[in-house]
């Protein structure tokens, strides 16, 4: 069956001849300006990119904006700042000629004058009343307070301009440095803001903190810093190995009171009872150095007072300790026959557990022991209420239930013995003379009777 007649059987048309459509790929030109090799490896992806690269190409230079503006002149002129509208400083700057109002720009700028904080003020009363000073007279107060108002409270700028030559300008120049003009404005503040009436007392006192100032301790800081800057190689290289060395130290006691801490709790079953005091405890405790006093009295710092616990008598000391559950251990007596020496320095007791002198039972004693508190019901853990009768009353308990387990064991031996008499002399058991002379038959070396049986003849 050939293709003609599938088709009549399925009333197709018969085909004719095949008619090839080509399709006609246009193909873009090569802008100028770039070379064929580059324009091949763009490929027909990218026609943007090769519109913009032809783009680049043709532009070479770009004009020149045209400005249809009116030119404009300038000019030097003189103006009086607004800020220095009282004084006769004069001062120059360039103006545009065109403008209807020269004036108009200073005052533009004029507007970027602020002023830094405000300086406070006195009265010649508040100053004789509370500000006296005898290093500081009336005048230079008067002059410190007029720079600080110029320069806006920068008191850096104000030590570089300060220098004063008496109430009559024509003495000697005397400087100040920064920490002493500081402190007195500071001072001065401080004592006006306690002098006059407040509304808020809390508020003007976080007011005089916010005044505050130590001029010794601005002074060594700055010596301080001073010393660190200037400070060699070698200096340097010490002190970072001293400062890895007290970190190394500082990891050691870490790990030393976590150490401790455990050995407290599985000794004991409690947290370290050791206390860790403060700097300022330790001073109030054992007093302060007597060279720190020294010292704090030259530098002029009041030294304060060393707090001293109050002296009780027996009666309150007895009710002191009975609330607090403090015991007092009596001091063994002295034995009078001992030397003078020996009375005189005690034999020294070295550091240990208060849990060391507890007598501890044995191994298979202990568990015997905890399995019959468990039966009583008693925890045989931590006390939730370790005062000191509780405790007592546990020790004693627990030396009761010792010695209990103690004689039920000798009990036991004692029963188990009676038992095996019994059953020796009923005869379910050998006796121990029996016993004796079946081992010695067993370890017996005579072989004779051996022998006499092997040389029978057969």
């Amino acid at each position: 069956m050939s293709s003609s007649d599938v088709r009549s059987i399925l009333n197709l048309p018969q085909a004719g001849p095949s008619t090839s459509t080509r399709k006609s790929t246009t193909t873009a030109r090569k802008p100028d300006g770039i070379s064929r090799e580059l324009y091949a490896l763009i490929g027909d992806n990218a026609p943007s990119l090769a519109e913009a690269q032809a783009s680049i190409a043709a532009v070479k230079y770009r004009e020149r904006p045209s400005l249809k503006t009116k030119k404009v002149n300038w000019a030097w002129t003189s103006f009086t700042p607004a800020a220095r509208a009282d004084s006769p400083a004069r001062l120059s700057h360039w103006a545009r000629i065109t403008d209807a109002d020269p004036a108009a720009s200073v005052a533009y700028f004029g507007q970027f004058n602020l002023h830094g904080p405000s300086i406070m003020e006195y009265s010649q009363f508040e100053y004789d009343q509370h500000l006296n000073d005898p290093d500081w007279t009336p005048h230079e107060t008067a002059y410190l307070f007029d720079l600080l108002k110029t320069y806006d409270l920068r008191f850096v700028v104000v030590a570089d301009r300060y220098s004063y030559r008496g109430q009559t300008g024509n003495g000697a120049e005397r400087r100040r440095s920064v920490e002493d003009i500081k402190d007195r404005y500071y001072t001065i503040c401080r004592r006006l803001i306690r002098t006059r009436t407040a509304t808020d007392p809390q508020a003007q006192q976080q007011l005089i903190h916010a005044f505050g100032f130590d001029k010794a301790r601005e002074t060594k800081r700055k010596q301080y810093a001073s010393e660190l800057f200037h400070l060699t190689a070698a200096e340097i290289a010490e002190e970072e190995a001293l400062y890895i060395e007290i970190k190394r130290m500082e990891q050691n006691e870490r790990r030393y009171r976590a150490d401790r801490d455990d050995l407290m709790r599985t000794v004991m079953g409690l947290d370290s009872g050791l206390v860790e005091f403060d700097q300022a405890d330790v001073e109030a405790i054992f007093g302060v150095d007597k060279n720190k006093k020294r010292k704090r009295a030259e530098e002029g710092e009041p030294v304060p007072p060393v707090p001293l616990p109050p002296k009780m008598n027996a009666k309150d000391q007895a009710t002191f300790d009975l609330t607090h559950c403090i015991y007092h251990i009596p001091l063994p007596p002295s034995n009078p026959q001992s030397s003078h020496l020996a009375s005189k320095h005690p034999v020294h007791q070295s550091v240990h557990l208060r849990s060391s002198k507890i007598p501890l039972p044995k191994q298979n004693a202990s568990i015997r022991i905890t399995e019959l508190l468990s039966e009583l019901g008693i925890p045989a853990g931590r006390m939730i209420m370790p005062t000191r009768s509780n405790i007592e009353m546990y020790d004693s308990l627990l030396q009761a239930a010792g010695a209990l387990v103690e004689m039920k064991r000798q009990v036991d031996r004692v029963e188990q013995e009676l038992r095996t008499v019994r059953a020796q002399k009923e005869g379910l058991l050998p006796t121990l003379e029996t016993r004796k002379m079946r081992s010695e038959s067993v370890t017996s070396t005579d072989t004779t009777t051996t022998n006499n049986r092997r040389s029978r003849p057969l």
